[in-house]
């Protein structure tokens, strides 16, 4: 246990690499510990004209808060706002972490602030409309090809309309080509 940590730490996203600050305190220091019992100390004097036994139960009490306020203080700071990447999400499981960054795109997507913002998502987003519409446009011409094709086999040889006339191989006098 350290006698004093550092509150903020430097990092970068491991998914969108963007510099942001997190709370780098995990678990509460040798001096919220102390500051904990001079408070419980100066609680039992204040309530009961003594140093009272029942001070160790307000110590117990106060250390217990603050070491899960510091803990999910720390833990929500991990999530990158701009993407929605959780690291201890992705040590545990992946595929779970995957499915949330998906879904905060999703959400981003739906948010028309989304698109004024500096997110790195943003030129994500617009290389997946990009492919989105080239393959629509791919889909659309096969469709047509695919419709010309059809059409083509299902149209019957029409015959010509009119006299048929024979060049060159009929004899002069010949009935047979009436």
């Amino acid at each position: 246990m350290r006698l004093f940590s550092r509150l903020f730490e430097h990092r970068y996203c491991a998914f969108c690499k963007s510099p942001r600050r997190v709370y780098g305190k995990k678990h509460v220091d040798l001096t919220n510990v102390l500051a904990t019992a001079a408070l419980s100390g100066l609680v039992s004097v204040a309530v009961y004209g003594r140093l009272d036994p029942r001070a160790i139960v307000i110590f117990c009490l106060v250390t217990v808060l603050g070491e899960t306020f510091v803990y999910f203080r720390w833990r929500l700071a991990l999530v990158c706002r701009l993407c929605g990447f959780d690291p201890v999400m992705y040590k545990r499981s992946p595929a779970a972490a995957a499915k949330r960054v998906r879904e905060f795109f999703e959400q981003q997507i739906a948010d028309p602030k989304f698109q004024l913002s500096k997110s790195p998502l943003l030129e994500l987003h617009r290389r997946h409309q990009i492919r989105r519409r080239k393959n629509h446009e791919r889909g659309l011409a096969l469709e047509r090809k695919r419709s010309r094709s059809e059409s083509a086999r299902r149209s019957p040889v029409v015959a010509p309309k009119g006299p048929v006339v024979r060049l060159g191989h009929e004899r002069p006098g010949d009935p047979s080509h009436l």
